[in-house]
């Protein structure tokens, strides 16, 4: 045999006992191909959804911004950067304004993931979010079944069904041992910059909106979470606990800002219903809602003041209601409006379409008067012309079908909007003074037994009405000098022997107001509303801040036997004694805090909502974003000796 012979066979012998292994290295090279193939399909389509996520982002701020900041934007408000500048920002820096900065109001209508979306639209660029802080201090124990269903110590905004804000159970703080009060934890809100929705307690448990939506079911002896549930929109009321009398089922009841209202399981947080309250784009809730056995009462504010500044807005067409809700299931029973459907009322001087009569929003939580079965609640300015009977008033309705029993007005001719503030084409010819009544009627029997209407006004007048006969004005008082932002802001309140009244008295220049300031705490006879005695507040301030500070009392007042608590635009928690009105104890929130949770905790002014107090125990928010105030994101507990 030849070696070229020899060498064939050879190497088909080789050939051969590599065949299998080489079949295979060409079998897996294919199959990775494929795999790839596969793979590079996974990531086209994965970017092609991502592109589409994208797209839906930049079409919802497109959208968003279109409704709420073009007109400004493009010219029709002068202080305002162009389009094109605002290209030019960081993302960070949109949200920011729109969050906390100059644009917070228009900014109140929009969800933090809204706010990313028009800050998308309006850079090209994303805003990396961060995974919420709640669940570091999750409760390591069960939320038992008993503590599901503990006592209502204070439910809702007023405490009680007639908004006395007056804690009847209170036995273990007086005036005697108040200034041991310490602070016993403090809880952060992550991601937030104010705190309005006033703590519900009960003796196991506190339950909280929050301004990202999310509701908190916390510990009361340690702040740790039980659970949380998540709105659509800010929670700007307090929850109402409504314990029915013959099932005993608890549930939570409250509405969001984008005019929503809900119901939850007290014990877990799972929702029960949700509904739509109204429908203007522009609606909101701030106020807390009432409950009775039977119904879910939902007093509807709205935004539309603030486009009503753009002369090209066709202002307005939100009116403001009450709505009745079935406590069930949440369908709408009745719906109860403050003014007459608007309608065209010719052009402003630039050639928008104006419509009236509009406005007369229902700011606060309404007041419940089982024994004539009525529903009260209190109400604002018109935002358009013509001005009616029922802006700057108290309306009672009837429980069971919404009809208005009787209206008392306090105020007349109040039509106002943002234009007016510009001095702009849509601010109406009455160009009132913005005296909304942002507080609840209070329903309050005297120490003699005799049954009154409390009311307190921007204007800085107290009045006394006659529930038996339609709310006739029995006296008036003037407590503050009033104006837009002056006099009585969120509640007073009542323990029969004394009316207790809070006056913020911000300096503005609304012509309308009347006087010397008088910021602090007055106590009233409410016969007749004679003057007990004044505390006014000395301004404390730095002199150089970058927040707005003032010594004013704008959030609402509680009291309890002896005592009175209020909480000021500085930041200052205070305790009055009730029969004279000195300090007894006083607590500065405006610092950093250590929280339970985790979260940076940093208290700011004291706004909206008040004191909370309950089984020996003060509840208080701190922070608030709102015209140039102290920002914060806190509910501080205190209790004595801080146990």
């Amino acid at each position: 045999m030849s070696i070229q012979v020899k060498t064939m066979t050879f190497l088909q012998s080789v050939c051969l006992k590599l065949l299998p292994g080489l079949l295979s290295m060409l079998l897996a090279v294919v199959c990775a191909a494929e795999r790839l193939g596969a793979s590079a399909e996974v990531v086209v389509k994965s970017k092609e959804k991502q592109n589409e996520v994208r797209q839906a982002n930049f079409k919802v701020g497109e959208d968003k911004f279109q409704a709420l900041c073009m007109a400004c934007h493009a010219g029709g408000m002068l202080e305002a950067p162009r389009v094109e500048a605002l290209k030019l920002y960081p993302p960070e820096r949109i949200v920011e304004a729109l969050n906390s900065g100059a644009m917070s109001t228009i900014g109140l209508s929009l969800s933090g993931e809204e706010m990313r979306k028009v800050a998308f639209y309006l850079t090209g660029k994303t805003i990396e979010s961060k995974q919420a802080e709640r669940a570091l201090f999750l409760c390591e124990s069960e939320f038992s079944a008993s503590d599901q269903k503990a006592n209502s110590l204070w439910s809702s905004w007023g405490g009680q069904a007639g908004n006395q804000r007056f804690q009847t159970k209170e036995k273990k703080l007086t005036p005697s041992n108040v200034q041991n009060l310490k602070l016993k934890w403090a809880f952060g809100f992550p991601d937030t910059t104010r705190v309005r929705s006033q703590p519900t307690v009960t003796e196991a448990v506190t339950y909280i909106g929050s301004q990202d939506g999310r509701i908190y079911a916390l510990d009361n002896n340690t702040g740790c979470i039980h659970w949380t549930f998540t709105a659509d929109a800010e929670v700007r009321g307090a929850i109402n606990l409504h314990a029915h009398p013959e099932t005993d089922k608890r549930t939570l009841l409250f509405g969001d800002y984008k005019a929503s209202a809900y119901a939850l399981d007290a014990g877990t947080g799972k929702l029960l219903w949700k509904t739509r309250v109204h429908e203007h784009s522009l609606a909101t809730i701030t106020g807390s809602v009432a409950v009775d056995d039977d119904r879910v009462y939902v007093p509807v504010s709205s935004s539309e003041v603030v486009p009503a500044a753009n002369s090209e807005y066709p202002c307005c067409t939100f009116r403001g209601a009450l709505v009745g809700l079935n406590l069930r299931d949440g369908h709408i029973e009745w719906r109860t409006y403050t003014t007459k459907i608007p309608v065209p009322r010719g052009k402003n001087s630039v050639g928008t379409n104006r419509f009236g009569p509009s406005g007369a929003p229902i700011w606060s939580t309404p007041s419940l008067d089982k024994k004539r079965n009525l529903v009260m609640a209190t109400t604002g300015q018109n935002y358009s012309s013509p001005a009616t009977g029922t802006s700057d008033a108290v309306i009672a309705m009837d429980a069971t079908t919404g009809e208005v029993a009787w209206v008392s007005q306090v105020w007349e001719n109040d039509a106002w909007n943002g234009g007016c503030v510009r001095k702009t084409a849509n601010c109406p010819e009455e160009n009132g003074p913005d005296f909304d009544i942002g507080a609840s009627v209070i329903l309050s029997k005297t120490a003699s037994g005799r049954e009154l209407l409390l009311v307190g006004q921007k204007s800085g007048l107290v009045y006394a009405m006659d529930p038996d006969q339609k709310g006739k004005i029995l006296w008036q008082q003037r407590v503050g000098r009033g104006g837009t932002m002056g006099g009585v802001h969120w509640g007073m309140t009542t323990d029969g022997e004394r009316l207790y009244v809070g006056v913020s008295d911000l300096f503005t220049n609304n012509p309308y107001k009347k006087g010397d300031a008088h910021p602090g705490l007055h106590a009233l006879n409410p016969l007749n509303g004679k003057f007990l005695w004044r505390t006014h507040l000395e301004n404390t301030c730095p002199k150089e801040s970058k927040f707005f500070c003032d010594p004013g009392i704008s959030a609402a007042v509680s009291s309890s036997p002896g005592l009175v608590f209020g909480g000021a635009l500085d930041g200052k928690l205070r305790a009055f004694d009730a029969s004279d009105g000195s300090i007894l104890w006083s607590y500065d929130t405006h610092k950093l805090f250590t929280t339970v949770n985790g979260v940076e905790g940093r208290g700011g002014a004291i706004e909206a909502d008040g004191p909370v107090i309950a089984d020996g125990k003060v509840f208080v928010t701190s922070g608030y974003d709102k015209w140039g105030e102290m920002p914060g994101n806190v509910l501080l507990v205190f209790s004595l000796d801080g146990q």
